[in-house]
């Protein structure tokens, strides 16, 4: 049955908001748009008048956040707090009560962790922990732990840790929250207010310009302190940020360097970290995927 289902997805992005159609599994995109996001009001109508009109059998919202996930609370399916000017506080769940099919809804990170733990592409074979790193307008991190993401409080926000500071970086961070939290250091708006550019500008900033260095070293940090907490089999590292391919290499072997030798496993070396943090299969479309997956899950549920 499941391959005649049609699932539609949806990931709520800071810059822009991804959909798609997909059939009978969530990588098999058969239709997708993008949509910059605007002002919460904008954005829902473009959303929604793309959706209306299309068959599918379910829906997956994975958002930025903070959102919430409980679902006895007033505000489930909320943005809440995020530093993102006039979204927070939005009923973005809301959005798509028109439509009576099953909805799947979490972070737009801990999607994209739910479907890296699933498709089994891995290069060291299946796994059943995740951790997922998206580095763009902001920084958020989702957690897969027993095939199953982290919720409690209310979910994982590890890009709004800290990291200790180089001795030569003067920067004091842009988060409006924590200033020089990991996401006030190297979202893509820290990266341009250290170097004075647009964000359009960065782009143009080669290779070889230490700033990367810097960002990938913190990013590094923020591995080494997932790996000390929840020891995921994989991470995987994503989001307009790791366009720069570079910064792949360096978040490795500044992990590495980080830990020091005290956890001892062969993906900690140089030889094998490249199967411990990773890219996405799916490249960009990791968080879309991830979507599409929590609609493929909304009718498990349902049926379960």
């Amino acid at each position: 049955m499941q391959n005649n289902l049609l699932f539609a997805g949806i990931e709520a992005g800071g810059t822009g908001f991804s959909l798609a159609i997909a059939s009978g599994q969530p990588s098999n995109i058969i239709e997708k748009t993008h949509i910059n996001t605007t002002t919460p009001e904008e954005t829902r109508e473009n959303v929604l008048n793309w959706l209306r009109g299309k068959e599918f059998n379910a829906i997956g919202l994975a958002s930025f956040g903070p959102v919430d996930l409980d679902k006895d609370s007033a505000t489930y399916g909320y943005i809440t707090t995020t530093p993102k000017p006039k979204w927070g506080n939005t009923d973005i769940l809301g959005w798509f009560k028109e439509f009576d099919v099953p909805k799947g809804f979490d972070t737009d990170v801990n999607g994209a962790a739910i479907s890296e733990t699933f498709h089994g592409l891995h290069k060291r074979g299946p796994i059943t922990s995740c951790a997922y790193i998206t580095v763009g307008t902001g920084v958020g991190v989702g957690v897969v732990v027993n095939e199953t993401p982290i919720h409690g409080l209310v979910h994982p926000e590890g890009g709004h840790t800290f990291a200790r500071i180089l001795p030569n970086d003067k920067s004091e961070g842009t988060c409006p929250f924590h200033k020089n939290c990991i996401e006030g250091l190297v979202s893509t708006g820290a990266i341009s207010k250290r170097l004075n550019l647009t964000n359009d500008q960065l782009k143009n900033v080669g290779d070889e310009d230490p700033v990367w260095t810097t960002i990938g070293h913190y990013l590094a940090q923020l591995c080494a302190n997932i790996t000390l907490l929840i020891s995921p089999q994989v991470i995987v590292l994503g989001g307009g940020v790791f366009n720069r391919k570079i910064l792949y290499d360096i978040v490795r072997k500044e992990t590495i360097n980080i830990l020091n030798g005290y956890i001892k496993s062969k993906y900690l070396t140089i030889e094998y970290i490249d199967q411990y943090i990773v890219q996405s299969p799916f490249d960009n479309n990791a968080g879309l995927v991830g979507s599409l997956e929590l609609a493929r899950r909304a009718i498990l549920n349902q049926s379960n």
